[in-house]
């Protein structure tokens, strides 16, 4: 059997997508040695991976440019049988290659707001036309259905994982080298979000993170704000002046991009981690946070709800509620679980998602 996997990127961008491309490219990978069928993987945006995850021969990247990704899957639509399509919107490809190719076998990956919308044209054939669909959390599925009609009996949920290289920690304590590097004295509380930064995706929360900070200082003084992560310079300059507007200077760090090697130490600086979005598709942050042994504040109105396990890795919160946000991060600093570390590595860990992925290639779901 031959099975391609064809996706956007992996490794030239940073973000949730580009984690879980990687791990399931990994776990495909995997599964392909173990069960003997042959795995190639073609990349619109990236050029060479990290083989790590997979073997350089088994790997083509098209460094960006479009036409040359689709007209190379398309040449090859004759030799192909099972295909996993990483994003709706390469869409027009795989609509394509099933003309050229009826016999083909299409899997869908479905995340977040790309898909939960009514689709038209190619998006809405695709979802018509393939196999399966494989949705990363309940929240996605529903969407999928409800907006677009679909058979919910063809989507199977399939949770994100934690990365197979993610770092897991030894001990579960902050990190002398970055409480001395951000200033902070180890009786003080953190908050910790980390996420992409700019004007296009407010949604995350972080706006209403700094709303709710008062009302925290209030009630936990020594406290500070860490948000980390790649930022716009336009809304770099909005958050800085915002953090003014709310007199919040002495209360707040912006570190920027967080380097992969220090990850998960930035996790061990924090007390409770939150991200209040309301669009997310999964949250990748979220298991990766509570893996680290820290308690989790998310939005209950999106994908964050299966990441959380409903609440059972931390407090789910109404998003638009800039006091509810508080007091849940006043009692989520009161309420440390050091289990929640093992719990995220039974229900999310990347031996469990390669099984699931096994069953699904074999045709066992």
């Amino acid at each position: 059997m031959k099975v391609h996997f064809l996706i956007l990127s992996a490794f030239k961008f940073t973000g949730g997508l580009e984690k879980f491309n990687r791990a399931f490219m990994k776990a495909l990978y995997d599964v392909s040695l173990e069960e003997k069928f042959e795995l190639f993987v073609k990349s619109s945006h990236d050029e060479l991976p990290d083989e790590r995850y997979i073997s350089n021969n088994k790997f083509v990247g098209f460094a960006g440019s479009k036409i040359k990704f689709a007209i190379s899957c398309l040449s090859e639509a004759r030799k192909m049988e099972l295909v996993f399509i990483g994003h709706i919107n390469l869409a027009s490809v795989a609509v394509l290659l099933k003309l050229l190719n009826p016999k083909i076998k299409i899997i869908l990956i479905g995340h977040g707001i790309e898909i939960w919308d009514k689709q038209k044209f190619f998006k809405k054939l695709l979802l018509k036309w393939a196999e399966k669909i494989l949705s990363v959390s309940n929240f996605t599925k529903n969407k999928i259905v409800t907006n677009n009609c679909i058979n919910a009996n063809k989507i199977i949920v399939s949770h994100n994982t934690i990365d197979p290289y993610f770092r897991i920690p030894e001990k579960f304590e902050k990190p002398d080298y970055l409480l001395k590097r951000y200033e902070i004295d180890k009786k003080t509380k953190i908050i910790l979000t980390i996420t992409r930064i700019n004007k296009y995706e407010g949604y995350k929360g972080y706006d209403q993170v700094l709303n709710a900070l008062p009302f925290v200082i209030k009630e936990v003084p020594n406290v500070k704000y860490i948000l980390g992560g790649k930022y716009h310079v336009i809304e770099e300059k909005r958050i800085k002046e915002k953090v003014k507007s709310l007199g919040l200077e002495k209360y707040f760090i912006l570190t920027g991009f967080i380097k992969e090697e220090e990850l998960t130490d930035h996790y061990l600086l924090a007390d409770v981690f939150v991200l209040p979005s309301k669009k997310e598709g999964f949250g990748i942050v979220f298991i990766e946070a509570a893996a680290c042994g820290v308690p989790v504040i998310a939005g209950n109105q999106d994908g964050s709800v299966d990441a959380l396990m409903n609440g059972k890795l931390g407090k789910l919160i109404d998003p638009d509620n800039k006091n509810e946000i508080g007091q849940a991060i006043i009692e989520q600093f009161n309420k440390p679980n050091s289990n929640i570390s093992n719990i995220v590595y039974e229900n999310f860990g990347f031996d469990k998602f390669k099984e699931k992925l096994r069953l699904v290639v074999i045709g066992n779901e």
